[in-house]
């Protein structure tokens, strides 16, 4: 009887242990990315990208930045031709990184795109966010490197960088699904 009262007993705690972790694997509920109006327009010989990229950022990750954490977005941006094998080459594979920061001193927030170093200020958050979520004549390819007749998908996706958070901050984001917040793929044709 004792036998089955300690089996009784370990079991109850492991799964007493187990239920917060269950709790923490499930997705979080209006926290997404999303990417819309995903478009392409050939000027000079090159297509150039607009999309508006709409971020839904949990509670947690909202606190951090207001406590001047910066926030770290990337966007991933492929272009292959339709129907390729899987491990047939990319046209074009890249990552865009884009920063907001908020500045408690000036009330200012900021966003920084990581590659040009170019920044822009905000006085609030949502104005801040719609720039952020904003991508407006980003180069891709000239249309000479595609191959008139054929389609191509330009697919596109964004997700925040945890590995871009303070190391003291990354533990809980990693295990937290109120941090890892990204988008589904979304899919523009490009016919040259």
């Amino acid at each position: 009887m004792t036998e089955v009262y300690g089996n009784l007993k370990t079991s109850a705690v492991r799964f007493l242990l187990l239920v917060p972790l269950l709790l923490l694997s499930l997705p979080s509920q209006g926290e997404e990315f999303l990417v819309n109006d995903l478009s392409t327009r050939l000027v000079d010989d090159t297509y150039l990208m607009n999309a508006k990229i709409e971020y839904r950022f949990s509670e947690n990750v909202l606190e951090a930045l207001q406590n001047g954490v910066p926030i770290t977005l990337e966007i991933h941006v492929q272009i292959r031709r339709k129907g390729a094998w899987v491990w047939t080459k990319d046209l074009l594979d890249f990552r865009s990184r884009y920063q907001i920061r908020y500045h408690a001193l000036a009330s200012v927030y900021q966003v920084l795109d990581l590659q040009s170093g170019n920044q822009q200020n905000f006085a609030t958050q949502s104005s801040a966010l719609d720039a952020l979520g904003n991508i407006a004549d980003l180069p891709l390819l000239r249309s000479t490197d595609m191959e008139p007749g054929e389609t191509y998908i330009l697919a596109v996706r964004t997700k925040l960088d945890i590995e871009s958070l303070p190391l003291p901050l990354r533990p809980v984001a990693y295990v937290t699904p109120s941090w890892r917040l990204n988008s589904e793929w979304s899919e523009w044709h490009l016919e040259p």
